[in-house]
C-alpha cells in the first residue's frame, strides 16, 4: 500500500521517467563519451517518457549524474531524466534519483512532480497577472486591428467582454474587463484559448506588451507584444475552469 507523503519536485522537467537497476558504475554503453560520472542502468518499467523511449524496457542504457549516486549495485531505483544522446544508444541525464522504486510509488512521485510543476507555472502567471477574475463572457467582436503582415499565422484578433463576478487579484471592484484573444486556429494559435458567449471561467490578464514571454511560443509572442497595453490571456495557464478557483486562492495565500 502506497503511504501518502510529500514528496519533492525534480529541479527541473524531466520526460523521462523510469525504474530501474545499477548494473555497473563509472562506465558507459556507449563508446567515447567520459565515464567518471555515468553508469550503466538496465531499465525495468517505463512510467513516463518520450515515444522514442517507449519500448525500452529490459535494456541498458547510460545514465548522467550529476554526482553518482550510492546506491548499491542492482539496487532498483527510479530515475527521472532528460534525453542527452539517441541513435545507436541511448544516454540520458538524471535530475533526481530515488528510492521508490516500486511501481505504484514511482507513478506517484511522477504526478506530484508534474503537479509540482503546474502550480509553479501557475504561480508564476497569478505573479505576473495585471488582474485575476472569475466571471461570464458577455460579447465577442473582432477588435479591428491592424496586423504587420498578413500571412496564415495572423492572429485574427477578437475580443471579449467579461461581466467579473469576482476579482481574486487586482483592482477589487472591477465589474468588467475586456479581453484581446486570437480567433485564429493555425498553429501558432491554436493553444490559446478562444471565447464565446455565455462562456464561464477563471481569466489571468496580462498587459500584451510587458508581460513575461516563458511559456509563450517564441513566434507567436511579436504579435501579442503588438497589441500593447490591452489585456490578454496568451499563455495555456492564463484560462481555467470555475473548478480551479480553490486551488488559485490557495496559490495566492502563499
Amino acid at each position: 500500500m502506497v503511504t501518502r507523503q510529500k514528496i519533492p519536485k525534480p529541479a527541473e522537467p524531466t520526460p523521462f521517467v523510469f525504474t530501474g537497476r545499477i548494473v555497473k558504475t563509472k562506465a558507459a554503453t556507449l563508446p567515447g563519451i567520459a565515464s567518471d560520472l555515468t553508469a550503466i542502468v538496465e531499465v525495468d518499467h517505463v512510467v513516463s517518457s518520450p515515444a522514442m523511449f517507449a519500448a525500452v524496457t529490459g535494456a541498458q542504457i547510460t545514465v548522467r549524474f550529476a554526482k553518482l549516486p550510492t546506491a548499491a549495485r542492482n539496487a532498483t531505483l527510479t530515475f527521472f531524466t532528460k534525453g542527452w544522446i539517441y541513435g545507436q544508444g541511448i544516454a540520458v541525464d538524471a535530475v533526481d534519483v530515488r528510492a521508490e522504486s516500486t511501481k505504484p510509488v514511482a507513478a506517484v512521485s511522477l504526478r506530484s512532480a508534474r503537479s509540482d510543476s503546474k502550480d509553479a507555472v501557475l504561480m508564476a502567471r497569478l505573479k505576473s497577472a495585471e488582474i485575476g477574475v472569475v466571471g461570464e463572457v458577455t460579447a465577442v467582436k473582432a477588435a479591428g486591428m491592424q496586423t504587420t503582415r498578413i500571412s496564415e499565422h495572423d492572429p485574427a484578433w477578437h475580443e471579449a467582454t467579461i461581466k467579473v463576478d469576482e476579482v481574486v487579484k487586482g483592482k477589487k471592484g472591477t465589474k468588467e474587463v475586456k479581453v484581446l484573444f486570437p480567433q485564429s486556429d493555425d498553429v501558432r494559435w491554436h493553444k490559446v484559448a478562444k471565447y464565446a458567449t455565455g462562456q464561464q471561467g477563471i481569466w489571468l490578464l496580462h498587459k500584451a506588451a510587458t508581460q513575461d514571454a516563458a511559456g509563450i511560443a517564441t513566434k507567436a509572442f511579436p504579435a501579442i507584444a503588438a497589441a500593447g497595453d490591452a489585456l490578454t490571456a496568451a499563455h495555456a495557464a492564463d484560462f481555467l475552469s470555475l473548478d480551479e478557483l480553490g486551488r488559485i486562492k490557495a496559490l495566492l495565500k502563499k
